[in-house]
């Protein structure tokens, strides 16, 4: 081989290596996208792995994540550390053939009224016994001693929600964000409405249907029950 031809096979190789590299890339912020998917949001992922949103959006974009913060995105995804890195191996962390008997909570039914007006587990009044997976609650940050379910009544908020349609309310409120809907006790009756924070303080509460006018109230007065966080409905 001449000269010539070696220097041409070691710029091939040299290319190759390049692309290689771009290649596992790729597919490290194809499995972290995955894991967004897995967690239902970046958010919710970032906050169970205890990360920086800002410091993961540079791992999206190519920057090399550390040691910590590798192991606690496995863990915070539920899968292993190996298939993290390299993508070879079993993904999950436990494989399950059997569920353990107390994989699923029961929810409350939330009524108004009383400030804490929970139904009680053994109450006939209970939603079908309403069950979701403890697993899946925890990945998406919610703890299920500050949720609870209701029933939707009228139409207010249609065609998003309609009547006997089933919620699940987040009563543990921080703080109010634009946009999203939550449940309001107004006396011994219950809202659901959208909320949308106005200046002075005031915030807009408004119906998804547009028959129903939106309403104004100092956000100071307002007594909210939770955010809504899911929807179960027939087809």
């Amino acid at each position: 081989m001449t000269k010539a031809e070696k220097v041409q096979k070691a710029e091939i190789d040299e290319t190759t290596v390049v692309a290689s590299a771009h290649e596992t890339d790729d597919d490290f912020i194809g499995r972290l996208r995955l894991l967004v998917a897995r967690a239902g949001n970046a958010s919710a992922l970032v906050r169970q792995a205890g990360i920086s949103a800002s410091g993961f959006q540079k791992y999206l974009n190519g920057a090399e994540p550390s040691r910590r913060v590798l192991i606690a995105l496995s863990q915070a995804g539920g899968v292993t550390l190996e298939w993290l890195l390299t993508g070879r191996g079993p993904m999950e962390t436990v494989v399950r053939d059997v569920w353990p008997d107390n994989h699923l909570t029961l929810l409350p039914l939330y009524r108004g009224g009383e400030p804490d007006c929970l139904v009680p587990e053994s109450s006939p009044e209970k939603l079908v016994q309403l069950a979701f997976c403890q697993e899946w609650l925890a990945r998406h940050g919610y703890d299920p001693v500050h949720l609870a379910t209701m029933r939707v009544e009228g139409n207010a908020m249609s065609p998003t929600f309609r009547a006997g349609d089933t919620l699940v309310v987040d009563r543990q409120v921080a703080n109010v964000a634009d946009g999203e809907v939550y449940v309001l006790r107004d006396g011994s009756d219950l809202l659901i409405k959208r909320l949308q924070r106005q200046l002075g303080g005031m915030v807009s509460l408004t119906s998804d249907n547009a028959q129903y006018a939106p309403i104004q109230a100092p956000l100071e007065r307002l007594d909210i029950v939770g955010r809504v966080i899911w929807r179960g409905a027939l087809l």
